[in-house]
């Protein structure tokens, strides 16, 4: 049996084990459309729960997209990209956690 590597959680508790590019990107674009406003893809192997990416629809439709990799000193935040570009930079983040 394959060993999960990272886990997508929605906002309303769905959660979906190694999700793949577009299985990321039809989350977003559930969040686009009201469904939520976040998603967050978590490294299964950190009990800490602290290394993760993450992704939050803004007021205006926008994403802001964070990544943490454990401490706090870590934590990165882009500025607001529209879905394509947000989906982009998750996946990046996602797969390189």
């Amino acid at each position: 049996m394959p060993t999960r590597t990272f886990r997508a959680v929605m906002e309303n508790g769905d959660a979906y084990d190694d999700p793949s590019e577009d299985v990321l990107l039809l989350l977003l674009e559930d969040l686009a459309a009201g469904e939520g406003s976040w998603v967050i893809v978590e490294k299964v192997a950190d009990p800490s729960g602290q290394t993760y990416a993450q992704a939050l629809r803004l007021a205006d439709g926008s994403f802001q997209v964070e990544r943490r990799r454990g401490s706090a000193d870590t934590h990165e935040v882009a500025p607001a990209q529209p879905l394509r570009e947000a989906h982009e930079l998750l996946t990046r983040w996602a797969f390189a956690l």
